[in-house]
């Protein structure tokens, strides 16, 4: 894999900002898709901050201008960086329900305070969201535009993206996004089992989600949280083999 700077590239034209190591941050990779004229971003991450980053990494690569976000879910560290970029937002018609009651709260340091008063179990989750808003009175959540039920493709400069809805226990609005041309599927989080505050005793990966995600026309698997995997590493994992992902979200 080719660094430049914090970018790692996948393939040609694919490139990722990389989760951060630890799961306390919750930071998750943001896939990058460039085109002669577009760059295309899946997930548009955790804060206006991550999102500022991650356009001075695209300045350093004299990537185009950031056409189309793709939100693979609602959770909030794939959203709460969208503000940052004057762009389409893209995705499915649950993820636009969940976002724009997301969008609908009072946000702040003392909203965040009483909602851990009202659910203890989200703390690690909502304490790590605070650590990473610099100014709530700035900030707000961009819902999307552009919205589908099952299947969208995208044609920028002729290259196909395809988004697909498949659910999931973590989230019931993922969707995940293939790249036919780059042999790459960004997969979000969508094979999690649910999120810390709601996971029960025996709650494991989605393994036979995995399976079914598994391509020959696939070589480059990348998760929300974890490192890019090829499709032999991923069919592993979906078959119990590996180590599981780990993240506070």
């Amino acid at each position: 894999m080719m660094i430049s700077n914090a970018l790692v590239q996948l393939a040609d034209n694919i490139w990722i900002f990389p989760h951060d190591p630890n799961p306390g941050r919750v930071q998750p990779n943001v896939g990058i898709i460039t085109t002669p004229n577009h760059t295309i971003l899946v997930d548009a991450g955790n804060s206006p901050r991550h999102a500022r980053r991650i356009m001075i990494a695209l300045d350093e690569i004299e990537a185009p201008p950031v056409s189309y976000v793709i939100y693979t879910h609602s959770h909030w560290d794939h959203v709460f960086g969208g503000m940052v970029f004057d762009s389409t937002t893209v995705a499915q018609e649950l993820c636009r329900k969940q976002v724009s009651e997301m969008a609908s709260r009072p946000w702040s340091n003392g909203y965040i305070q009483e909602e851990i008063m009202r659910n203890p179990s989200r703390e690690a989750s909502l304490q790590a969201m605070s650590t990473v808003i610099d100014d709530w009175r700035n900030f707000r959540i961009v819902q999307p535009q552009l919205v589908f039920s099952r299947v969208m493709r995208l044609y920028p400069d002729d290259m196909l993206i395809e988004i697909e809805h498949v659910g999931g226990l973590h989230a019931p609005d993922s969707a995940v996004v293939r790249i036919p041309q780059a042999r790459t599927l960004f997969l979000g989080d969508c094979f999690y089992p649910p999120p810390m505050h709601l996971r029960k005793e025996g709650d494991m990966l989605n393994q036979p989600m995995m399976r079914m995600l598994v391509r020959d026309d696939l070589d480059i698997y990348v998760d929300g949280h974890g490192d890019p995997m090829t499709r032999d590493e991923f069919l592993k994992l979906a078959n119990g083999e590996g180590n599981p992902v780990k993240t506070t979200e």
